[in-house]
């Protein structure tokens, strides 16, 4: 019953202070893990220097996963952030980066080949069941990365922007569940390994 309660007023909270923009599930899947944010990412974030995807990124380097000391983990977040600022990088550079420090990087562009696989996992959902809306995602990925590569920054005025943004921040909402999932049902298959 006090959930109830506690959900009721933090509905309450996030419709006054952000107009409806952020609903109780992206507040507790994005946004509680602030708190779980080194100090030093947690500031620039409440400074405006970064955005929450960003802040994310860089909250990932710890000197657990780094293999190094605190301050050194702090030094690097501190490099990389100096870096991402100085030429305006992209949330999508940043990732690549943090991944590429933490050893998760693959090399895999998207090519003809990618988006064949693509292409076979939808075909391959509509066979075995007709009615399983999953292969849209897939159509519907094919089409944004057809468009991604024909829009030029002249075809984005502000209005159209800040529906893209967002548009791109419940996607991004949306991917970090998927992650999670996939992320539980690998630990389950490595468990089911050892």
């Amino acid at each position: 019953m006090v959930y109830i309660k506690a959900a009721g007023e933090l509905r309450a909270v996030l419709d006054r202070e952000t107009s409806g923009r952020v609903s109780v599930n992206s507040f507790t899947g994005q946004y509680l893990s602030i708190l779980h944010f080194p100090t030093d990412v947690a500031q620039v974030l409440a400074e405006g220097g970064v955005n929450l995807s960003e802040a994310a990124q860089l909250a990932r380097l710890t000197p657990e996963r780094l293999n190094c000391t605190p301050a050194e983990a702090r030094q690097c977040r501190r490099e990389l952030l100096q870096a991402h600022l100085a030429v305006q990088g992209s949330q999508t550079r940043l990732r690549a980066r943090v991944k590429e420090m933490l050893g998760e990087a693959k090399n895999e562009e998207i090519s003809s080949e990618v988006m064949a696989t693509i292409l076979a996992k939808a075909d391959e959902l509509l066979e075995i069941d007709p009615s399983d809306s999953r292969h849209v995602f897939w159509e519907e990925m094919k089409r944004i990365f057809f468009a991604m590569r024909e829009i030029e920054p002249e075809d984005l005025n502000n209005e159209v922007l800040s529906q893209l943004m967002d548009a791109v921040d419940e996607l991004s909402n949306a991917l970090n569940k998927v992650e999670q999932i996939r992320a539980k049902r690998l630990k389950k298959v490595e468990n089911l390994m050892v």
